[in-house]
């Protein structure tokens, strides 16, 4: 684990050293479009956050760009993980209890750059809607939160590019038609010099060298319009995250991750009520970890004199690989301007192999060979059946109801047939023009597991699926309160309450990287958590003028039988305040030119560490003695306070040609040392506290055309 950490700082040090994406719509025919988007009449939906492009570009990040999960990030009812990452834990949730889909593809390794920023770019995304409750009966598979990401289908009638360079990742994108007003295409990449940086500063950090890094992101789509209520779409997206360093000079580390998705969706409307699509995908995500250490053996030791010295390499290598093929098909229908009804069917197969691992050696007298230690390959087969219905008058009433069953079965040794249903519900009443009432309750349930390791947010953790051993994780949630709006103001005021059963504790979360994973089936534990809270949020827009506060008041805690005598216990990250204040005023506008500053406060109290209270020294049989920590119980210090301020500026300049856009921002602008975690040092006999993240300046550039 101290290696991921030492990796981790060193990242930091290399981040000391984007204007928005105008949308491009299709020329398609108003009855497809409105068929084919459900519900989407008005813009605020119950449980629902809809964030534009120009929301999440603003944000200070320590990549110099900001994207979709920094903005979740300061959102009510969620709480981050590490410092600066890409980790998000909702109303009480696991990290694995959220789902990010790219236009209804399952996306399983989000992170990148070391969890820094996301695998999908603001070039591929346009839209992003974050869903905590009433949800929709399409997407299941979760227990907490639904990240929907929509991409762009590119401009039917003339070409667009941008390029854009960051503290440390290159990107370009394009689209444009590649059959005038019937094909368009869209392709993106990025790319991360890191590797490159880090050998200007290789000398300042001993403990490691060698770096080398192969980070990267590639989208295309191509959008087909058959006719005027037809489309077809085609989409790839692959990203890898590779990272290689030495330490000391005879241990050599590896770990990495990486996506692959292919996806072919088809759209037809029948006539302006009723319209169908069906869509077809491939997604795969694999992780490694691996060490090698390099050990000489001199001749005598070889017993003979003619045989050189040698060196001999022992490599032991960790994996997780998931691999998901889905055919969905799904009918949307106006019935008339009150009711939307909606209903579909979903097959989905899995194969797993979590904790795979292997090891290796090799000599200058033998030739490199490898041995499994561990295979644990299974699959399942999962079919979903789901249908809702919409009642809405206008603005002031909304009522929603979504059903899904899903039959699930995992083959082997661990097979078992598992039937579930799933129900949301959600209502709003506007009482007065500006105040109303809403509430969702929902009943869900997970089959795939997520075995949470380093609290980072990177793509490492493994994914397991339900089988005898391991049942369905089932949430129950239930939600209400008040929202309003008026003359450029707008809030919400609700709580929450939130039970969960069947959740996963994973012992071996804390060393990953470890030869226990071949049995990681004796490290997990089935548990219980419970949460509730009170949610608010205020915000105020002008022309000129935007600001939003967050405030989360919540307590979230775990019962597990084997862990803490059996009592509850806070979750890691509980965190009882949690306070968010963003702003960003435009200094000066004219026709082709905009200045403006934006800011981020974010106050939270401190997450939960397990730590002991006190140390005893136990006599061995030897006659030697050694020393036992003591410890109260698990999560039993809660972390200082955390506190950052955020600060950027912004240009943007339109000339006849291009778009530019530069941002200049400054992450922890008070650079105040986080805590991460505590260790107490007993050489020292004193504790050390180990933060991520310093003050950080960021800068972007950006041009369009």
């Amino acid at each position: 684990m101290r290696k991921c950490y030492r990796l981790f700082f060193l990242t930091s040090l290399l981040l000391m050293a984007g204007s928005p994406l105008t949308a491009q719509e299709t020329p398609i025919r108003d009855t497809l479009k409105a068929s084919m988007i459900e519900d989407s009449r008005i813009r605020r939906f119950v449980g629902i956050q809809v964030v534009e492009s120009a929301q999440i570009r603003n944000q200070v990040s320590p990549m110099g760009e900001s994207d979709y999960i920094k903005f979740i990030q300061t959102l009510p009812g969620v709480s981050a993980g590490a410092d600066g990452t890409s980790s998000i834990y909702v109303r009480g949730g696991n990290l694995g209890g959220n789902v990010v889909t790219l236009d209804g593809v399952p996306v399983y390794g989000t992170s990148h750059l070391l969890g820094f920023t996301t695998a999908l770019s603001n070039d591929v995304v346009e839209t992003t809607e974050f869903q905590v409750g009433g949800f929709s009966s399409d997407v299941g598979n979760l227990t907490a939160s639904h990240i929907r990401l929509h991409s762009s289908e590119g401009d039917m009638r003339e070409w667009h590019g941008s390029g854009s360079a960051s503290n440390f990742m290159l990107s370009a994108q394009a689209d444009g038609p590649i059959v005038k007003d019937h094909v368009s295409a869209v392709v993106a990449a990025r790319y991360s010099p890191l590797g490159l940086e880090f050998g200007l500063i290789d000398k300042m950090v001993p403990e490691i060298s060698g770096l080398s890094t192969l980070v990267y992101d590639v989208y295309g789509k191509v959008h087909v319009l058959l006719d005027d209520r037809q489309t077809l779409d085609f989409t790839v997206f692959r990203s890898k995250d590779d990272y290689r360093f030495i330490q000391g000079s005879t241990t050599q580390d590896r770990m990495g991750w990486s996506n692959l998705i292919g996806r072919v969706a088809w759209n037809r409307s029948l006539g302006d009520r009723l319209a169908l699509k069906a869509i077809g995908y491939w997604s795969s995500r694999a992780s490694l970890q691996a060490q090698e250490k390099s050990v000489t053996v001199d001749r005598t030791s070889m017993g003979g004199i003619l045989i050189p010295d040698q060196t001999v390499r022992n490599c032991f290598a960790v994996g997780d690989s998931l691999r998901e093929v889905s055919v969905q098909t799904q009918m949307n229908w106006l019935a008339s301007e009150r009711w939307t009804v909606s209903g579909g069917v979903q097959w989905r197969m899995a194969w797993f192999n979590p904790g795979a691992s292997s090891s290796y050696s090799g000599s200058l007298l033998r030739p490199e060979h490898s041995a499994s230690i561990s295979d644990n390959r299974m699959n399942s087969n999962t079919w979903m059946a789901h249908a809702q219905a919409n009642y809405q008058v206008g603005d002031r009433v909304q009522v929603r109801g979504a059903l899904r069953y899903s039959l699930h079965r995992t083959s082997g040794n661990y097979g078992k047939n598992i039937g579930k249903g799933e129900f949301s519900l959600l209502g709003r009443w506007r009482l007065a023009e500006w105040m109303g009432l809403e509430g969702t309750v929902d009943h869900l349930a997970q089959f795939y597991h997520t075995l949470e390791g380093l609290p980072v947010g990177w793509s490492l953790d493994m994914v397991v699926p339900s089988d005898k051993d391991f049942a369905p994780e089932v949430a129950d949630q239930v939600y209400g309160g008040l929202y309003g709006d008026a003359d450029g103001h707008s809030w919400s005021l609700g709580g929450y309450w939130k039970w969960m059963e069947n959740l996963l504790y994973f012992a071996d979360g804390g060393s990953l990287f470890n030869a226990s994973l071949g049995n990681w089936r004796t490290g997990v534990y089935t548990g219980k958590g419970r949460s509730f809270g009170l949610e608010a949020t205020y915000g105020y827009h002008s022309k000129r003028f935007d600001v939003r506060i967050a405030y989360t008041l919540s307590k979230t805690e775990r019962l597990f039988d084997r862990l803490n005598g059996g009592e509850w216990f806070p979750a890691k990250f509980d965190r009882r305040h949690m306070l968010h204040v963003t702003g960003d005023y435009i200094l000066t506008q004219r026709e082709r030119f905009k200045m403006g500053v934006t800011t981020l406060v974010t106050l939270q109290s401190g997450c939960w560490e397990t730590v002991p209270i006190g140390h005893y020294t136990v006599p061995s049989l030897t006659g030697e003695a050694f020393t036992v920590d003591l410890y109260s119980g698990m999560n039993n210090f809660r972390m200082p306070t955390f506190f950052r301020w955020d600060a950027g500026w912004y240009m943007e300049r339109e000339s006849a040609r291009a778009k530019h856009r530069l941002n200049l921002g400054v992450y922890n602008l008070t650079n105040r040392h986080n805590p991460f975690l505590i260790t107490y040092d007993g050489e020292a006999k004193q504790w050390k506290q180990i933060s991520l993240l310093p003050i950080m300046p960021s800068i972007s550039y950006r041009v369009e055309f």
